[in-house]
């Protein structure tokens, strides 16, 4: 008898001590400003939080197409309902989640692409834009024939200010006379007002365009595509959709920004601040030239990598300063 209220005991603890294993599974809202199959800045981070998903078992909800007079009420729908880290994806959630954090102390409140925090529970993460633009512009100026690059920006933004600005002082690293066009789109999801621009950049005689923005990047990939013009990624290695028109892409790596930031919540290390991510850090990358590889020397692919190395060494002076 006394045997078996042993074995009673311990069978009742280990199932309470499963109870609360269980209990503990992380819930985290992932908060979109677009669609999930926008190949670029939304992609990218529903990726992430899908590998994170796996990683460390954690319980997820997303939220697609948040417009910016929604980004408040949203992050307060799951912060109401109890979520344990909410994940606002784009500038627009950074105020509003400045403004309500306090009152959720038991989540946390991150932000991608904003530089904001406050005690005890905001953090955001961003990355150098600004750095992936310089190397996205180098390329831009070593593949030009007409010598006459440009980069669509969906709204100017801190984020999207920086990768321009990078963006031609990396061509004119290597290409002085280079000449530089930018315009802005004026929203962030309008591709067809995306594709418009481009247009108008590639009638000025651009042959190479970069965008950076959300679904008004795929209307530079449509225009560079039917133009016959060679197009920059950013963001998400998009390739795939225009496989013969995007050379490279200027990778800014999200599934690293959310997997940091669930990675530090599950040890209970994530602090109260802004985490900066550049190629030191795995924040930024550069796809394959894939069919492009032989359209660049192996002196050209030299000069790339040694331009990569000389960032993270921090030999470079120029880069964009962060805003």
């Amino acid at each position: 008898m006394k045997k078996f209220l042993i074995a009673l005991s311990i069978a009742v603890v280990t199932a309470a001590g499963a109870g609360d294993a269980a209990a503990k599974q992380l819930r985290v809202a992932l908060v979109l400003p677009g669609p999930i199959t926008d190949g670029t800045f939304n992609t990218a981070a529903y990726q992430g939080i899908k590998a994170a998903e796996k990683k460390y078992d954690i319980k997820i909800s997303i939220q697609e197409n948040t417009t910016f007079a929604q980004s408040k009420s949203a992050l307060l729908h799951f912060a109401r309902d109890g979520y344990d880290i909410i994940i606002g994806h784009g500038f627009q959630f950074g105020d509003p989640a400045k403004q309500i954090h306090k009152q959720f102390p038991k989540t946390w409140f991150i932000v991608n692409t904003a530089k904001v925090s406050g005690a005890p529970n905001l953090a955001s993460f961003d990355n150098r834009w600004g750095d992936a633009g310089y190397v996205a512009g180098a390329i831009a100026a070593m593949v030009t024939k007409t010598g006459t690059i440009g980069h669509i920006g969906g709204i100017p933004v801190p984020v999207i200010k920086e990768y321009n600005t990078g963006f031609e002082r990396g061509a004119k690293r290597f290409k002085p006379d280079v000449k530089v066009l930018s315009a802005f789109v004026g929203s962030f999801s309008d591709i067809a007002k995306g594709k418009e621009i481009t247009l108008s950049l590639i009638e000025r005689g651009a042959d190479v365009v970069t965008a950076t923005g959300n679904e008004s990047v795929v209307g530079t990939i449509q225009a560079a595509k039917e133009k016959g013009v060679m197009a920059i990624g950013t963001a998400f290695d998009s390739a795939k959709f225009a496989p013969d028109t995007i050379v490279t892409t200027a990778i800014v790596r999200f599934d690293i920004n959310i997997d940091k930031a669930i990675g530090l919540v599950v040890a209970g290390k994530l602090e109260p601040k802004n985490y900066l991510l550049g190629f030191n850090e795995n924040g930024l990358d550069l796809a394959p030239y894939r069919k492009f590889d032989s359209k660049l020397s192996a002196d050209q692919k030299a000069k790339i990598e040694q331009l990569i190395a000389d960032i993270k060494a921090g030999k470079v002076k120029d880069l964009p300063k962060i805003q």
